[in-house]
């Protein structure tokens, strides 16, 4: 009897260790027969992902975290163990995300072609998308928990927006809206009459701006019939007679300018003999003015106009007395 009790203990205990053993293993999801492989993922924050939760594949459960572990440059290195009938799609990455509302993480493995529409998720995969090698990039998407913060915040701000417009607006500013209705509607009235009455002032400006554009576009023809006769000058070769004509007169008035240019040079040779011929006007007036030489005797001394007159009144009275007397002076004879 007592060894039957001993055998029925050891195989409880037996019975016992198995159980802890399997629930063991199940826990940790172990897997015998080597089919798992590993993928390795780089991310910056892995939020509240812990080893063992799940990874999935499109919802579906293809294996688990296995180890996480700090690596250089301020990096993540999460090792995750998958089943070996596992097919990645092309490109993966891994999104670190929660799960279930109890806060619950796991990684979501998709195709970087089907990454969210969110510029901050992408930006994290281009950053931890390594230069070469078999890592995975990672990124880890807001929990639930900011979220709601996030939520909540949002709505405390919608609700302080809502006190601050339910405060400003009461009766007095209904009143005062009122009010402002009805102004804008008396100028509304006001302007209706403006417009009313400044009808036919429109009508006789509509009527100008018409007469205008004819005139403009009278204006542009004419405009186009001297740019066709000037095409047809140009074709004829006038212009480039004209521009021969203008080359001749530059080439004349080049040599004009020579000459002027040479006129002045001698004009500058000449100019001290001027000089000279100037002074020496000066110097003989001078002598004049002061009574030296014969012209400034002359100038001076009043015999010689006496002695001219009385010399002018004696051939004058020579004169008379031989018209009186012809014969006294003159003597004729024929034979």
């Amino acid at each position: 009897m007592k060894r039957a009790s001993e055998v029925l203990v050891g195989l409880s205990v037996l019975v016992a260790v198995a159980l802890v053993v399997a629930g063991t293993m199940w826990l940790s999801q172990a897997r015998f027969g080597g089919s798992d492989f590993t993928r390795e993922v780089r991310v910056r924050t892995i939020g509240g992902l812990l080893p063992g939760d799940p990874v999935l594949l499109r919802g579906v459960r293809i294996g688990r975290v296995e180890t996480i572990a700090l690596s250089r440059s301020d990096w993540v290195a999460v090792t995750l163990r998958l089943r070996g009938s596992t097919v990645l799609p092309q490109r993966p990455v891994a999104l670190f995300a929660t799960t279930t509302l109890f806060g619950d993480w796991g990684v979501q493995v998709i195709s970087r072609d089907n990454l969210p529409d969110d510029p901050e998720i992408r930006k994290a995969i281009a950053e931890a998308t390594p230069a070469r090698g078999n890592v995975m990039p990672g990124a880890a998407l807001p929990d639930v928990g900011q979220l709601t913060a996030q939520a909540g915040r949002i709505a405390g701000d919608i609700a302080l927006i809502a006190t601050r417009v339910n405060a400003a607006f009461d009766s007095a500013s209904a009143a005062r809206l009122k009010s402002a209705f009805v102004d804008l509607s008396r100028l509304s009235s006001v302007l209706r009459t403006i417009a009313q009455g400044q009808e036919s002032t429109l009508a006789h400006i509509g009527g100008n701006l018409d007469t205008g554009t004819t005139l403009l576009a009278q204006s542009a023809r004419s405009f186009a019939r001297t740019a066709l006769r000037v095409d047809s000058a140009t074709s004829r070769e006038q212009l480039q007679r004209i521009l021969g004509h203008t080359d001749t007169v530059a080439a004349d008035l080049s040599a004009v300018a020579t000459n002027l240019r040479s006129l002045s040079h001698a004009a500058a040779g000449q100019q001290q003999a001027f000089e000279r011929i100037v002074a020496r006007t000066d110097s003989m007036l001078e002598r004049i003015q002061a009574g030296e030489g014969t012209l400034g005797r002359l100038s001076r001394d009043t015999t010689l106009y006496s002695e001219t007159v009385s010399v002018v009144h004696t051939l004058r009275e020579l004169l008379q007395d031989i018209q009186r007397n012809p014969r006294r002076y003159f003597s004729f004879s024929v034979f």
